[in-house]
């Protein structure tokens, strides 16, 4: 088998990966730029990737922020000859790989990019749909506060608050107000009614990919924390009020484990050419928070077992079998529900 290297794997998410790996017998190294971790590695430095990671390694990436990573670790990839696979949600840094492409293949290394929550539990839930030719893909997240109110996560967040974000529409990448427009979806309980405000992720450039007929694109969250939506709703709409919240949002994430929800979901509205439309959703109650690095699991075990023959910049919906992870989820207590009487 060979070696994983969870990189971040002090934080939040990467010490979740860790222990799932871990419990299904693989042999993780936990790297991060702290000096308790087995191996010491920054992310964004070069010379630090290069001594600590070797060819053959699969190195699952859970450093975040990634809205303000550069493609470091890629080029590391490149030159060594170890496979990435990475939990990221930015459309920046999926556009930033994508020039990439090329040499990846030719490298003859693998790159997951996206394999989380956005971009591989949404592709895993448009092939759920059973919809060929999908032509609108709207998506709802629903988190599980009380565990995932971290810094990663809220960085990623308030990366969307105020400022123009990117949608597919039309065909097209468009340039939307985030957090202003909202949309309401019916998940499952333990969730219920959720009212999502729009925001930023990956899912606008990696589905396409995927399924060229994807015309429109969107992603909501609904924090369900108390007063939280409306101080950002203002926040969005006044730039003091955003100031104000990108000066002392660290000071908040405690009160927002205390006052979150522990369960958690996403739901997905797909409509196919024709009007036909599939909801589908995941939901779950103590454990929900681990969706987001499931795929990333269950991908890290295969290209550690091998053998895998496929290379390059791996499409969404190719880095996880979707019945392998609706079974795999349900390990976690996290249920796949189709909705409004959809078809299997």
């Amino acid at each position: 088998m060979r070696r994983i290297v969870v990189l971040g794997g002090s934080g939040f998410f990467g010490a979740a990966a860790a222990a799932l790996l871990r419990a299904a017998g693989a042999a993780v190294t936990v790297a991060a730029r702290g000096s308790g971790a087995g191996l010491r590695v920054d992310a964004e430095a070069p010379a630090s990737l290069r001594s600590a990671l070797h060819a053959g390694d699969v190195v699952l990436d859970a450093a975040g922020p990634f809205q303000s990573r550069s493609t470091a670790l890629v080029e590391a990839a490149l030159e060594r000859g170890f496979d990435v696979l990475d939990i990221s949600d930015s459309l920046d840094y999926a556009e930033a790989l994508r020039p990439l492409a090329p040499r990846i293949a030719a490298a003859g290394i693998r790159v997951l990019n996206g394999c989380s929550s956005f971009s591989a539990i949404s592709a895993a839930a448009t092939r759920l749909s059973g919809l060929a030719e999908p032509v609108r893909l709207t998506a709802f997240l629903a988190p599980a506060a009380r565990h995932a109110a971290r810094a990663g996560v809220a960085a990623s967040l308030l990366a969307s608050i105020g400022r123009p974000v990117r949608i597919r529409a039309g065909g097209r990448l468009e340039r939307r107000p985030g957090w202003l427009e909202a949309r309401d979806f019916l998940l499952p309980e333990p969730i219920g009614a959720v009212r999502g405000r729009l925001f930023e992720s990956a899912d606008a450039v990696t589905l396409p990919e995927a399924w060229p007929t994807l015309a429109d694109v969107r992603c909501f969250i609904d924090t369900r924390i108390p007063g939280l939506n409306a101080a950002l709703a203002v926040a969005a709409r006044f730039p003091p009020a955003r100031w104000a919240a990108l000066a002392t949002w660290r000071l908040g994430l405690p009160a927002a484990r205390l006052l979150g929800r522990g369960d958690g979901g996403l739901g997905f509205e797909v409509e196919a050419v024709g009007g036909r439309i599939r909801r589908l959703a995941f939901v779950g109650s103590d454990r929900a928070h681990l969706t987001a690095v499931a795929p990333a699991v269950l991908a890290a075990r295969a290209l550690a077992e091998g053998p895998v023959s496929e290379v390059g910049l791996v499409p969404a919906d190719r880095q996880v079998d979707p019945q392998a992870l609706v079974a795999f989820l349900a390990t976690l207590g996290v249920e796949f529900r189709r909705l409004d009487g959809s078809p299997p």
